[in-house]
C-alpha cells in the first residue's frame, strides 16, 4: 500500500484532522522529514511549492488535505509559505498556517516568510503571518518593523498619485489592521485603542478629504510610535 504520511500518525489517535494544533503538526512533520520523503512524497512536496508559487489555491488545499508537509523546503530552503508570502496570496498563506506551516522558518538566505511579504509590501499577508505566530521583532535583517513599512506606505498615499477613494480607504484599513496586530503582540494596548478609534473614523468617511485626514492622523501616529520604539531600544 501507499506509505503513511506523518498526518496518519496523528489521525490514529482519534483526533479529527481539523482539530490538530498547528504546533503538533509542525513537530510531527519534523520527525517525518528526518526519515526522508519517498519518491511519490517528494513529487507532492514539489507540487505544493509550485502550486503556492502559481497561486493555485485548489491544488494547495488538496495536497495539504492529502497530508503533504507544508514545511518541506527546496534546495534553497524555500517552503510553500515563502512562495505564497512573496506573492501576497493571503488565502494560501492562511491555509498553509492552518495546516502547520512554520511562519518563522528561514530559507537559505535567512529570510522568513515575513521578510518576503515585507519586501513586496503585502500588508494583509504580514497581518496574517503575525496572527499565525511570526516573530514581531523585525520584518527583515535591516531591522525594519511593521511601523517602518506603514510609514513608507502612508508616505506614498499622502502623495496622492491617482488613487481612487475606495483604493485609499482599503489601503489605510489594511495598514491599521497590520499595526493593530503588531501592537497587540507587543502588549501596547493603549496605542491599539488609538488605532481602533482611527478605524472607526475611517468607516465613517465619505469624501477624499475625510480619508486624507485619517491618513494624516495615522501617519502622525506611526511617526510617534517609531520614536517610542527608538527610545525603547536604547
Amino acid at each position: 500500500g501507499a506509505p503513511l504520511g506523518y498526518l496518519h500518525v496523528l489521525w490514529q489517535r482519534g483526533e479529527p484532522a481539523g482539530k490538530i494544533p498547528a504546533r503538533r503538526l509542525r513537530r510531527a512533520a519534523r520527525l517525518h522529514r528526518r526519515l526522508g520523503p519517498t519518491g511519490k512524497e517528494a513529487h507532492a512536496l514539489k507540487r505544493l511549492r509550485e502550486a503556492a508559487n502559481s497561486n493555485d489555491l485548489d491544488t494547495v488545499q488538496q495536497l495539504l488535505e492529502d497530508g503533504t508537509d507544508p514545511c518541506a523546503a527546496d534546495d534553497k530552503g524555500r517552503t510553500a509559505l515563502h512562495f505564497a508570502s512573496c506573492n501576497g496570496n493571503d488565502h494560501i498563506v492562511q491555509l498553509l498556517l492552518d495546516h502547520g506551516a512554520d511562519p518563522n522558518q528561514r530559507d537559505g538566505l535567512g529570510n522568513t516568510p515575513l521578510h518576503l511579504a515585507a519586501c513586496t509590501n503585502h500588508v494583509p499577508v504580514i497581518t496574517t503571518l503575525l496572527r499565525g505566530g511570526a516573530r514581531v521583532d523585525a520584518l527583515d535583517r535591516a531591522g525594519r518593523t511593521p511601523l517602518h513599512l506603514a510609514k513608507s506606505k502612508l508616505n506614498i498615499l499622502q502623495e496622492g498619485f491617482s488613487h481612487s477613494l475606495e483604493a485609499v480607504r482599503l489601503e489605510v484599513k489594511q495598514i491599521i489592521q497590520m499595526l493593530r496586530e503588531y501592537l497587540d503582540r507587543l502588549g501596547r494596548h493603549e496605542q491599539k485603542e488609538q488605532l481602533d478609534d482611527l478605524c472607526s473614523r475611517l468607516q465613517m468617511t465619505s469624501t477624499k478629504e475625510q480619508v486624507d485626514e485619517v491618513t494624516d492622523l495615522l501617519a502622525s501616529f506611526t511617526s510617534l510610535s517609531l520614536q517610542m520604539q527608538k527610545m525603547d531600544n536604547r
